[in-house]
């Protein structure tokens, strides 16, 4: 007898070719691929996408991280070919009690080994929010389009498990909270012993204001991080961070993007460290400001570009200053075409990333990414 497991991988192969045959019989592309079920609109969406990636100098992270670059002097070239960015979806939305319930699970080959991992999943039912999403802190509406999977450094990039709240408060006005999953980074010292600790949620906000020329949000967070030494009493610090971002549409597509960002323990948000020792051996948060701007551009209806430099700063002068981050700089240029329209694009890419540390020690690094993408969903 087949175990449940065998079982449940056989329903939902049987489910996605379903939807497939069900898209195709539709035959109008680019239309979302859809099924109906009773009251049930079930949609498949997400792409295949091929990367083919060279490094001129050294990195230490396949998506390029700037936080990965030696500053030591080391000297490497890499060549990367993969298709771990692929990216699949299913979407459920069907009437409950006079309100649509809303059901989104999401996940890409970006794990370990090639793993597929989770990415989104969670339930919509009116002001309730409930799952693994973007943070109510980050503006998910303004990530940069970037060929790179790691989007712009300075940028706010989180997805967690958290419960939110979000009422208009005006037609284009609406105010979010969220409870979420804390994540505390603490740079730990030689000769310390002891454990990070999550004793708190972090507690988000955000205020969006949206014109049919863009938006413009004002958002927050607010969490602690812990440190539980082998001996004595644990040590507690605040972390928090402000972000305001806006985004202006130019023209007929072309959209102007800016997000600035600021917090002790801002790092958070972008999984770097939320917390130091300082030389006296207290817990202190560790104070960035971090700033990015684009611009995408339409040149046709088959060829697009964008343009985004993302600098960051460290401005807390503790913990070791040879390896201790003091500037970071992110910077990358596209030029995609759509061969196929709304439904695939081949692109190259240049990036250039910049390390520097408290000692002045620094490193960059330069590469050139090719993409060719094909889209299930426009």
């Amino acid at each position: 007898m087949p175990s449940q497991e065998c079982v449940g991988r056989e329903a939902l192969g049987a489910l996605v070719l379903l939807l497939f045959l069900s898209g195709m019989a539709v035959g109008r592309a680019p239309s979302p691929i859809t099924l109906s079920a009773g009251s049930w609109k079930i949609t498949l969406g997400g792409y295949v996408k091929l990367d083919l990636i060279h490094d001129f100098n050294a990195i230490g992270s396949t998506d390029f991280d700037p936080r990965a670059i030696p500053v030591d002097g080391s000297q490497g070239t890499d060549t990367q070919v993969d298709a771990r960015e692929t990216r699949l979806s299913l979407g459920f939305v069907g009437p409950a009690e006079g309100r649509d319930l809303k059901l989104y699970v999401e996940g890409d080959f970006f794990g370990t080994s090639n793993a597929f991992r989770l990415r989104h999943a969670y339930g919509q039912y009116g002001i309730l929010l409930a799952g693994q999403t973007w943070t109510t802190f980050m503006d998910e509406l303004n990530l940069p389009p970037t060929i790179d999977f790691e989007k712009a450094l300075a940028a706010p990039l989180v997805r967690q498990g958290l419960v939110r709240v979000t009422a208009p408060l005006s037609k284009r006005t609406e105010l979010a909270f969220g409870i979420e999953e804390p994540g505390p980074e603490i740079q730990i010292p030689a000769g310390i012993d002891g454990a990070i600790e999550k004793n708190l949620p972090d507690f988000t906000g955000r205020v969006r204001w949206t014109h049919s020329r863009g938006h413009l949000q004002v958002s927050g967070f607010l969490g602690n991080t812990r440190f539980r030494p082998t001996t004595g009493e644990p040590m507690d610090v605040t972390i928090g961070g402000v972000l305001v971002s806006g985004r202006l549409n130019c023209f007929d597509r072309d959209a102007a993007y800016v997000e600035v960002a600021y917090g002790p323990g801002l790092g958070r948000y972008r999984g770097a460290t939320t917390a130091r020792f300082d030389s006296t051996g207290q817990l202190k948060a560790e104070e960035v400001v971090a700033f990015t701007v684009g611009y995408e551009r339409y040149w046709s209806s088959r060829w697009s570009s964008n343009a985004v430099v993302a600098p960051a700063w460290v401005l807390s002068d503790f913990g070791d200053p040879a390896v201790s981050n003091d500037k970071l700089n992110y910077v990358a240029v596209n030029l995609k075409y759509w061969f196929l329209l709304q439904r695939a694009w081949a692109g190259v890419e240049y990036l250039y990333g910049r390390r520097e540390v408290r000692s002045g020690a620094n490193g960059s690094a330069n590469r050139i990414q090719f993409a060719v993408r094909f889209n299930i969903l426009r």
